[in-house]
């Protein structure tokens, strides 16, 4: 696991944060995970999310908006391309665990996880190991790692860039 705060310029993140969370910015209602935690209500199951990029199985989708991501993936240099994706979580009244998971099954895949606001919100591993939600911050990990996004109860919601390549030179 690699972390690194400051990831971004601060004008490059700035600019970045300001078009996501634009009024006119696209955003389209989904599950947090398809396979929820034991016990979490459906309707707790919802985020925001907008799809940058994602290729699968011979099928390829790109957003209008993916020059928005094209300087955060000059700087991760990744070989190649999976999956861009960012997520919108809503404050709850308590901390939830949305679900353990992983993002991809691609063999030798990298998922990196850009915070894009400060919050009690965080990202917890399997394993035990957490990782706060802290603007700027990047973590990257193998894609196998079993892990789940947990609500913050302290800011309006939680907003995340979720990256999924086959890493190249390491950042």
């Amino acid at each position: 696991m690699k972390l690194v705060d400051d990831f971004l310029d601060q004008r490059l993140f700035r600019a970045f944060l300001a078009a996501v969370t634009a009024e006119s910015f696209p955003w389209e209602l989904s599950q947090v995970n398809s396979q929820p935690a034991e016990g979490l209500a459906p309707e707790l199951n919802r985020q925001a999310v907008h799809g940058f990029f994602m290729r699968k199985s011979g099928l390829q989708f790109v957003s209008p908006y993916f020059d928005l991501v094209r300087p955060i993936l000059f700087q991760l240099r990744p070989r190649e391309v999976l999956k861009v994706k960012l997520n919108r979580t809503g404050r709850q009244e308590s901390h939830l665990e949305y679900g353990m998971h992983v993002d991809t099954r691609r063999p030798g895949a990298t998922t990196a996880v850009l915070y894009l606001n400060t919050n009690n919100g965080y990202t917890l591993f399997a394993d035990g190991r957490r990782v706060e939600s802290v603007a700027n911050r990047l973590v990257m990990f193998d894609a196998s790692l079993r892990h789940t996004g947990v609500s913050c109860t302290d800011a309006p919601g939680r907003l995340i860039l979720n990256i999924n390549v086959l890493a190249g030179d390491s950042p």
